[in-house]
């Protein structure tokens, strides 16, 4: 199998996560640079994710005899007004495609009416909702209960994947939610760990760090904890009373993943910027799975109502969870459609 990437970010993480593969860099989308890559690759198969239509690469990979299937495949608001500017142009480029799997009926109506023949769209699913844990060990969660001094039956607020301006949000609500409910803990997580002293000079009270707690450090009077490790973050949310997404508050960001706290059945809150995951947002919010607010200043009332309403919260955790349980099974059925129609299964 060869894999390739487009930037140095995912040759890093390609590389790490797919060790097995033939790692190299996609070719420019112009027709002697591409003709001399299919050539020289000589794939049975070109397996294209979400919106990666180049019409060099589909017409050669189609001309030398391999099977063009689109996965996880969507057509955003974003794209399709310019792709439909150029529909005489998709139209010709959709007629190589074997098969396209696509995230929704939307996003596959919408390819159709980019000129994709009707008979090879198909609706199999957003792979976002897989690979997300559902559970996590009990005995994991009461080491890290022990370790950090989080009582069961208590509340504890997460701020999962925070940027700059996240920590000042959640310092600004917890400067009231402290005072308003005894014995809640707050959990923030910054997205970089370069970024942890920032975060921990955003609250005017001491701050345990969790790799502190890691070491043996017993808790104080510490309330709270940030999380400047790696690979623990699903393990709070599974900890969590509730979850606070960040990166979605203020612009630039645009999201980070709601899917992660609701499949564990947390009630989820984010801003108003989630065009990264907007999708899953969308699922959750139709479901009533998660709380989305319009704007910064909207979030203390939010989370206030929450942690005072044990019902409304268990409700948003249910239903969130089984959003994601009831659209998991999209990377299967991707593979099985690749499968189909390149004969490599």
């Amino acid at each position: 199998m060869a894999l390739t990437v487009s930037t140095a970010s995912g040759y890093d993480l390609a590389g790490s996560a797919c060790p097995d593969a033939s790692l190299t860099w996609f070719p420019f989308d112009h027709p002697y640079v591409v003709r001399r890559f299919v050539r020289g690759l000589a794939p049975r198969a070109l397996i294209l994710i979400e919106t990666e239509i180049w019409p060099n690469v589909l017409r050669e990979a189609h001309r030398n005899g391999a099977a063009v299937v689109l996965v996880n495949g969507r057509l955003s608001d974003k794209h399709i007004g310019r792709y439909q500017r150029f529909g005489f142009l998709f139209r010709r480029v959709l007629s190589h495609l074997s098969a396209a799997g696509m995230q929704n009926e939307e996003y596959a109506e919408r390819l159709k009416s980019l000129g994709a023949d009707p008979a090879r769209v198909h609706v199999t699913g957003n792979t976002k909702f897989d690979g997300v844990l559902t559970e996590v060990d009990p005995e994991r969660l009461a080491r890290l209960r022990s370790e950090t001094g989080l009582i069961p039956g208590e509340p504890v607020v997460v701020f999962g994947s925070t940027r700059p301006g996240d920590e000042t949000l959640a310092a600004s609500c917890w400067r009231t939610l402290r005072d308003a409910f005894l014995g809640l803990r707050l959990v923030v997580a910054p997205r970089h760990l370069e970024r942890v002293g920032e975060a921990v000079s955003a609250f005017d009270e001491p701050v345990l760090r969790r790799s502190e707690t890691a070491q043996g450090r017993r808790r104080g009077g510490e309330k709270v904890i940030v999380l400047d490790t790696v690979g623990e973050l699903a393990a709070f949310y599974a900890l969590a009373t509730l979850v606070v997404i960040g990166g979605s508050f203020y612009p630039g960001v645009n999201g980070h993943n709601p899917i992660e706290s609701a499949a564990l059945g947390v009630s989820t809150v984010f801003g108003p910027y989630m065009r990264n995951f907007v999708d899953p947002a969308r699922e959750l919010l139709a479901r009533g799975g998660a709380v989305q607010v319009e704007r910064p200043e909207g979030l203390l009332p939010v989370l206030m109502r929450l942690l005072g309403d044990s019902q409304e919260r268990a409700r948003i955790g249910a239903h969130g969870r089984e959003a994601v349980l009831a659209n998991q099974g999209a990377t299967e059925r991707n593979l099985d459609l690749v499968a189909r129609v390149s004969g490599l299964g």
